[in-house]
């Protein structure tokens, strides 16, 4: 009979990733041999937190990047639960010089990206320092990165930047765009009504129209290999890989459909719709729909519950599981805001040891700093290639977006 602690690293991983997270968490004390793999090996924890955490872990992986180890990652959002029993330290982090509530363009892969008078101008959430590079334009929307490309979001489109680490694969191009969503080398945007997709993978930048909509599109996500978009009139249209379109109507009465201002989705099945008062949140295992709810000024939903700003600058918890059929919502007031500040924008990004809560109001941006795991703090000093290959990556962006969309490509 062949002992356990005998049997090959591949075969002891197969075995331990059909297991769950708390008894992951139990062999990680069995032996230093099995610590250090179990650490070592963070494919065992992507997969647990992917399989116990479907949603969560994919909203704070695209957040935070290649930071956080799947490790931490498990245990930030498993500690979600009992958040309530931690300290919260607010403290003001950036203060802007004009009136904006869109001052926050919304944080991804581990970078916060703030507008100012300046232009835009960029943090790393790891360790809140200044990252040494300003985007100029002061029209930008949206700033998404990965370990491939930079996109940039403007008013009149997108500019894309590849890596510049070996120039002669360096490609970049603008197209006209009204939004877009970044998925590893899969660049999806839409302008006006039609929806294309950009093939990064390919040494020259271009886009090809995948779908004309019969409506005016509100938000665009990709899930699964599918396209999802929400229209306007309500209609959620979307795009398989093999280009097969499906549509159906959001689940809401006709009437209160022009009343929703904003659509935060993960998927077809799985998203937020909301104005002031109107809240309608749809799940895999929740359906609820809202109509007289506190007046929300800003909204973040994580999968399993929901952030709420209000206008007497409360941050709610919500909990899905928490919610009976045919009852009031129930709420946990998490903080409050200062001297009578609310919240515009929220965001959430997990770090090592705990989460951090991005508040924006008119003139400031707010931290809620919560240290489930305080021992694993600390302060890094350089960047890790894949910050610096984004930061090379900006640098040109911003020398590009300084002399104007005509020094780009661009692509109708």
């Amino acid at each position: 009979m062949t002992d356990i602690h005998c049997l090959p690293v591949e075969t002891l991983v197969e075995i331990l990733v059909k297991t769950d997270g708390t008894t992951l968490g139990k062999c990680r004390r069995v032996c230093k041999k099995w610590k250090e793999i179990i650490d070592d090996v963070d494919l065992l924890w992507e997969k647990i937190c992917r399989k116990e955490y479907k949603y969560p872990s994919r909203i704070a992986r695209k957040r935070c990047g290649n930071d956080t180890r799947w490790y931490h990652l498990y245990k930030n959002i498993k500690t979600w639960s009992n958040v309530m029993s931690y300290e919260i330290n607010i403290r003001e982090f950036y203060k802007f010089s004009l009136n904006d509530k869109s001052h926050a363009l919304g944080i991804d892969y581990g970078v916060l990206p703030l507008k100012d008078t300046r232009g835009v101008v960029l943090y790393d959430m790891n360790n809140l320092k200044y990252i040494p590079v300003a985007v100029p334009e002061r029209n930008c929307l949206k700033i998404a990165n990965n370990d491939h490309v930079s996109v940039v979001l403007v008013k009149s489109g997108i500019f894309v930047q590849k890596t510049v680490e070996d120039q002669e694969n360096m490609s970049e191009a603008f197209f006209y765009a009204d939004d877009f969503v970044l998925h590893g080398e899969e660049l999806y945007f839409y302008n006006n009504r039609d929806i294309y997709k950009c093939d990064l993978s390919f040494h020259n930048l271009s886009s090809k129209l995948i779908l004309h909509c019969n409506y005016d599109i509100k938000a665009l996500q990709y899930s699964d290999c599918t396209i999802h978009v929400f229209t306007d009139c309500g209609k959620i249209v979307n795009i398989s890989k093999d280009l097969t379109v499906n549509v159906r109507p959001l689940n809401c009465p006709p009437e209160w459909i022009k009343q929703i201002k904003h659509i935060c989705p993960i998927n077809d099945k799985n998203f937020v719709c909301y104005s002031r008062n109107l809240f309608k949140i749809e799940t895999d295992k929740y359906r609820h729909l809202y109509l007289d709810f506190p007046p929300i000024t800003a909204l973040f939903f994580y999968g399993d519950f929901v952030l709420i700003g209000t206008r007497a600058g409360e941050i709610l918890l919500y909990r899905l599981s928490s919610q009976k059929k045919a009852t009031k919502p129930i709420f946990e007031k998490l903080s409050e805001l200062p001297d009578g500040k609310f919240a515009v924008q929220l965001d959430v990004c997990e770090r090592k040891s705990g989460p951090v809560i991005v508040a924006a109001t008119f003139f400031e941006i707010l931290l809620l700093e919560i240290d489930f795991f305080p021992y694993e703090k600390e302060n890094k000093t350089s960047f890790e290639m894949n910050k610096l290959q984004m930061y090379k990556r900006m640098l040109r962006l911003r020398d590009r977006l300084r002399v104007g969309i005509p020094s780009l490509k661009a692509i109708s």
